[in-house]
């Protein structure tokens, strides 16, 4: 008995044994381009600086660069219209929808197609993480290639992208954000050939979509009969035509251009907001745990048309419930560690960057950022070495490293 007692306080003894840690100071830079600002900014600058100067928008995204969850949400919904409830009738019709793994059906469905369009809020991070939960499943069913908004359709620039085989600051706008840059590392690692797809130089909204259906077109004849993922913003990846002056949106011109019929996939409408009350009314009647479908005995997938257009499937995503590091962050090897360091030389508020070991500091996309005023922080990471950079407002950094590999 107290022999095991011992091994058991032993045990706990070196469980809880804090990690000495050697840090290096850095002089650490950003390596955008001349003409690109900082994208990751402290709350305070991006309240009182960008949110002023340059509004909600962009203020979401670079609240969403930093891994800011909750402040995203918020200022993108500052002057939001509050959505009306629902009558019981839609109510009722609602209700004869269930519930279905959406990464389930979605890689059921992708089986009988050529090319998948599957959309994202800019300043959501959420949905890039479904993105690359599809990717294993698609590459099992033949797709090879996955096609960028981000990225200016040019074979030199996919050239690049691909010999580098991890994101950087130069090399993409909405891809700084982290976890489009794990999006992009998932892609390397599972050997998609990644090319942009963006129109250059257009004169209106009607004649970018169709630049950007023109280019997917173009890459496609270069890949005939192969398999094609294409991960678009917003509205783009509408089908028909809709009531618009873009007359239709990239993935209806597509159609129009090849014949074929995209599998699309909106995760826009349905995903959570800041407050209840500006969330989709159908969303709010839901509380998923997971991406989810909703499909009725008729197996019909509940969905609605917008401006006349249409996609062929919604997802409905689960909440975040106001935390920073949600849920929906952690799956395959990836979980969640509590980054101390206390014992470094260093006055916060801190950034804290995490890049993986053997990509460039200040170059490559840091694979997690959080904020804090402590000297602690919860960081998302999976199983690779990390190399940590903390980074204070005086513009004086650290360096220290998080091992995981043998």
């Amino acid at each position: 008995m107290k022999n095991s007692l011992f091994l058991i306080l032993l045990i706990c003894l070196v469980g809880c044994k804090k990690v000495k840690r050697e840090y290096k100071e850095l002089d650490f830079q950003l390596e955008t381009y001349e003409w690109d600002e900082n994208p990751y900014n402290f709350s305070s600058k991006i309240k009182d600086s960008i949110l002023v100067e340059k509004g909600p928008q962009r203020a979401a995204w670079r609240f969403s660069y930093v891994g800011d969850i909750k402040n995203m949400h918020k200022v993108w919904d500052i002057d939001r219209t509050v959505k009306k409830d629902l009558p019981k009738s839609k109510r009722d019709s609602f209700s004869l929808f269930e519930e279905k793994n959406a990464l389930k059906y979605i890689l059921d469905q992708a089986k009988t197609h050529q090319v998948v369009i599957i959309n994202e809020g800019h300043h959501m991070p959420q949905h890039r993480v479904f993105t690359s939960q599809l990717l294993q499943g698609l590459k099992q069913n033949g797709y090879q290639h996955l096609g960028l908004e981000s990225y200016y359709a040019s074979p030199k620039n996919d050239s690049i992208l691909q010999a580098i085989g991890y994101p950087t600051l130069q090399s993409g706008f909405y891809t700084k954000e982290p976890q489009f840059g794990n999006l992009i590392r998932m892609a390397h690692e599972q050997a998609y050939n990644i090319f942009g797809y963006e129109s250059y130089g257009h004169a209106n909204g009607k004649e970018r979509e169709i630049n950007q259906a023109k280019n997917i077109q173009q890459y496609l004849l270069n890949h005939p009969n192969e398999k094609l993922l294409i991960h678009c913003g917003f509205d783009h990846g509408y089908e028909g035509a809709l009531n618009s002056k873009w007359e239709k949106a990239m993935a209806g011109r597509f159609t129009e251009f090849t014949n074929i019929n995209p599998l699309t996939i909106n995760q826009v409408i349905y995903s959570e907001r800041s407050e209840k009350k500006y969330e989709n009314p159908y969303y709010q009647l839901t509380d998923v745990e997971k991406p989810s479908v909703f499909i009725n005995q008729k197996g019909e997938i509940f969905g609605e048309y917008n401006n006349g257009g249409w996609f062929d499937i919604a997802v409905f995503h689960p909440r975040s419930n106001g935390l920073n590091r949600p849920k929906w962050m952690i799956f395959g090897d990836r979980y969640e560690e509590k980054f101390s360091f206390e014992d470094a030389k260093i006055d916060c508020p801190c950034l804290v960057l995490a890049y993986k070991k053997g990509e460039k500091i200040g170059l490559a996309v840091p694979y997690d950022i959080q904020e804090t005023k402590e000297k602690s922080v919860n960081l998302i990471l999976d199983k690779s070495d990390f190399e940590i950079v903390i980074w204070n407002k005086k513009g004086k950094a650290l360096k220290t490293e998080v091992r995981n590999s043998n």
